[in-house]
């Protein structure tokens, strides 16, 4: 009778375990750091603002908004990659300035100091709200009709649905985005893992976060951009986002598209340093791209 108590405990703890681990760390894994003063703004001897600006939910989001010399010059925005906040995307904002944009950086709903759940991180559904409201912020209160946007991994997810939705993002850098959230938990499933279990702790993890896979389709709505032009920055060597996943998301966008390809880059690579590498490639794609947009016409030229 012991043992069997005994084996039925440990049948008991082993599922147990096998159900909450993955729930737990996935979200550990998507939960942004507490803000820190490691890289402040002032690291880079730049004058800037510190920002706040709702949501059309009732949360306040905050960031750091760089401003460049001439006040009506376009504005490129950053969205942040999964549990990461406005700092990543610091390293682009001295070569942005430099070129004549205005630069701003925000954190998600529940990072950095914006308002929100730390714990609900939700892959680009509510994200892209936020930039959304990163979007009006610009447009509307600073009276900056032309703007871009730039983003790794979930944040290059964000613009996309953020663009599809409003026309007011002008030209987008998606960097290393998932064609769907369902195929990127399909993808990155660990192989030793059961795919009923596995798909029974994603289920999960919609439910405790209140949103759906289905909120997280890059591939079916990035057509809508165009006319508007979408650059994808992809690497060789990532894992997360293989070759073939991002030809899938490639080809689902129209006209005008481009796409650079890194050679040896992972999935964080493709971040930095892949980015930073870029910064005159995608300086030129934003120059040329938002030269043609009427809003932007009377106030920047192709260099």
């Amino acid at each position: 009778m012991r043992s069997t108590l005994l084996l039925t405990s440990l049948i008991s703890s082993l599922s147990f375990f096998l159900a909450s681990a993955p729930l737990l760390g996935e979200m550990i894994a998507t939960t942004a750091p507490l803000r820190s003063l490691k890289n402040p703004p002032s690291d880079l001897n730049l004058a800037y603002e510190e920002v706040a600006f709702p949501t059309t939910d009732g949360l306040t989001l905050r960031g750091w908004f760089f401003p460049t010399s001439s006040s009506d010059a376009p504005a490129i925005l950053y969205a942040p990659a999964t549990a990461k906040d406005q700092r990543q995307g610091l390293s682009l904002v001295r070569p942005l300035h430099d070129a004549g944009f205005h630069v701003l950086l925000f954190s998600y709903r529940g990072s950095g100091e914006s308002e929100g759940n730390r714990f609900a991180f939700s892959y680009g559904a509510r994200e892209s709200q936020d930039v959304d409201a990163a979007v009006q912020y610009l447009t509307e209160t600073r009276g900056l009709p032309c703007v871009g946007g730039i983003g790794h991994s979930a944040g290059a997810v964000a613009l996309i649905l953020s663009a599809a939705r409003t026309p007011n993002l002008r030209a987008v850098v998606a960097a290393a985005p998932f064609p769907s959230l369902a195929d990127a938990w399909r993808v990155n499933r660990p192989a030793f893992f059961p795919v009923p279990l596995y798909e029974h702790v994603m289920r999960l993890s919609e439910w405790r976060k209140g949103f759906s896979r289905d909120e997280v389709r890059p591939l079916d709505v990035v057509h809508r951009l165009s006319p508007r032009p979408i650059l994808f920055v992809f690497g060789r060597a990532d894992r997360r986002i293989p070759p073939e996943e991002a030809v899938r998301l490639y080809a689902a966008a129209e006209n005008p598209k481009a796409i650079i390809w890194l050679p040896n880059a992972t999935h964080e690579q493709v971040r930095s340093p892949g980015l930073d590498h870029l910064m005159p490639q995608l300086i030129h794609f934003f120059h040329t791209s938002l030269s043609t947009a009427p809003e932007c016409q009377h106030i920047l030229t192709s260099p």
